[in-house]
């Protein structure tokens, strides 16, 4: 009897939702820079949202060992480009200087 073996796709599902994350971010910042501080709101309040979502399902397939690469790279761009750590890392960071 042969092994059967796990399935990647939440791994890679979560890599997916970690680019989208990172292609909500930059999109934010172009609207921003435009003047159009509203759009960029609604933009930022979303990516956060797939932010969450990649860092959960890719924690999730890093336990259960779905696809664990992907799954690191999900996690690592939810965490990175997540407008909301994002401004406080860099308030933060900003803070040292003074």
């Amino acid at each position: 009897m042969t092994a059967v073996p796990a399935p990647r796709w939440p791994g890679v599902l979560a890599a997916v939702l970690g680019l989208l994350t990172a292609a909500g971010l930059i999109s934010g910042i172009v609207l921003a820079t435009s003047g159009l501080f509203e759009l960029a709101t609604w933009v930022a309040w979303a990516t956060t949202g797939v932010s969450a979502a990649a860092v959960l399902l890719g924690l999730g397939a890093l336990i259960g060992r779905l696809g664990r690469g992907w799954a690191a790279i999900g996690v690592l761009l939810g965490v990175i480009a997540n407008p909301l750590l994002l401004v406080h890392g860099l308030g933060w960071i900003g803070r040292l200087g003074a």
